[in-house]
């Protein structure tokens, strides 16, 4: 059996090994992948059906075989491997399964959280800004706090109290409250908006307003405000 795949899901495989340099692919039309320290999940529907388990240990290299064809198709036949066709340019490529035992994979069923201690939105222009001011500033941490009925998202040094300070108003809110995260875990999508929870203090939930991709993002220790 084969599939095309298309450019969406490369995307999205490209997303994943700044996740976690391997993935083991289901059946079915979901990609997931877990961080190797569990703190960061990651889930996608894609429009593609795949028929069988792929465990690919080294992810770049299933990637870059994608990136040497003009129109990529999966080749599902051999047992040992998968195999990569174009028909536009007559090239083959194999890359062999891996022992799923030896990739961190993500749980086959979606993770449950309960009711949202705070909810808004995060457009990519905010979080861009966010991720230039850490890089400017070179801070990481990443905090969601509230101040005088606003809530607020800033980039900070939280061990030192006369660090640089970048943040952005979110919209109002009548709680009070401080999440932190690291900036290096925000591995999402670029050009997305996403809407966001925050779930008992300890994870955030990201989802895509445009599509069925969603993250889960550990928390770190909170920030006096």
């Amino acid at each position: 059996m084969s599939i095309s795949i298309s450019t969406t899901t490369i995307d999205a495989l490209k997303n994943f090994l700044s996740i976690n340099k391997s993935i083991n692919i289901k059946p079915g039309n979901v990609l997931s992948t877990l961080s190797v320290n569990k703190n960061i999940m990651a889930r996608y529907e894609i429009e593609e059906e795949f028929p069988r388990e792929v465990p690919i240990y080294d992810l770049s290299v299933f990637i870059g075989a994608l990136g040497l064809c003009q129109s990529p198709e999966l080749d599902f036949t051999n047992e040992s491997c998968l195999v990569i066709k174009d028909s536009v340019i007559k090239s083959k490529s194999k890359i062999y399964y891996s022992d799923p035992d030896l990739i961190t994979s993500a749980p086959e069923k979606e993770l449950e959280v309960d009711v949202a201690d705070v909810s808004f939105t995060l457009s990519w222009e905010n979080l861009l800004r966010l991720q230039r001011a850490s890089l400017t500033y070179g801070v990481q941490d990443l905090c969601l706090y509230s101040s005088d009925g606003s809530m607020h998202m800033c980039v900070t040094d939280k061990k030192n109290e006369t660090s640089n300070v970048y943040s952005i108003e979110l919209g109002e809110t009548d709680k009070e409250f401080c999440f932190c995260f690291k900036m290096e875990n925000l591995k999402l999508m670029t050009h997305q908006t996403y809407d966001v929870s925050i779930h008992m203090g300890r994870v955030a939930l990201f989802k895509s307003t445009s599509c069925n991709l969603k993250y889960w993002i550990a928390l770190e220790p909170n920030l006096d405000k």
